[in-house]
């Protein structure tokens, strides 16, 4: 990827998910990449454009490792612990995804929720529910696949307030332990017809 593209994304994505979509200005993003605003027309069309292309950015190294990953031999339950425990770690690195998804949750708009539920989560959400339905033919899917992505990104967030709710210890922040819980909680639902 040629250098000011990526450098425009990487800026474009950390206003994004600091001051969402409405707050963040061509003007802002410029300023902050050090280039013209004429500059970032040169690549992307429109705001919006730019934002797409943001947040795939940020989603496509999340897509290929997880599909790299759960592209064994290894038994589903296997293959299961492996996608909770890379998704905690990459999530975890990349907290700028991880506000994008829960600004645009909270924000509700449609369009925008279409175009990355279709053309950027996609394909690691089809990853995800194949694997779902391998692991439990009679659940829906979609459902447990979304299941799966609420109970990692919650347990990401929960993570500020856990220590302070009865019964909340210092290893619950830990990936490892997370990734654990989640996967013996998953597997115990699904299992059960």
């Amino acid at each position: 990827m040629e250098p000011t593209r990526e450098r425009l994304l990487t800026v474009a994505a950390e206003l994004f998910a600091e001051q969402g979509y409405a707050g963040t200005s061509m003007r802002k993003i410029a300023r902050a990449a050090g280039i013209t605003q004429a500059a970032i027309y040169h690549h992307f069309a429109s705001k919006e454009q730019l934002y797409y292309a943001a947040v795939k950015f940020l989603q496509e190294e999340k897509t290929t490792r997880v599909t790299e990953q759960l592209a064994t031999d290894l038994p589903a339950e296997e293959r299961l612990k492996t996608l909770v425990q890379l998704l905690l770690e990459l999530l975890d690195a990349d907290p700028h995804f991880r506000h994008i998804y829960f600004r645009e949750l909270l924000d509700g708009d449609e369009i925008r929720l279409c175009e990355l539920a279709t053309n950027v989560f996609a394909d690691l959400s089809h990853v995800i529910e194949g694997l779902m339905r391998e692991l439990a033919p009679h659940l829906d899917s979609h459902l447990t696949m979304m299941s799966v992505a609420g109970l990692v990104f919650h347990h990401l967030e929960a993570r500020k307030l856990s220590p302070f709710m009865p019964g909340g210890k210092s290893e619950h922040s830990e990936l490892p332990v997370l990734a654990d819980h989640i996967t013996t909680l998953l597997l115990k639902g699904v299992r059960t017809p």
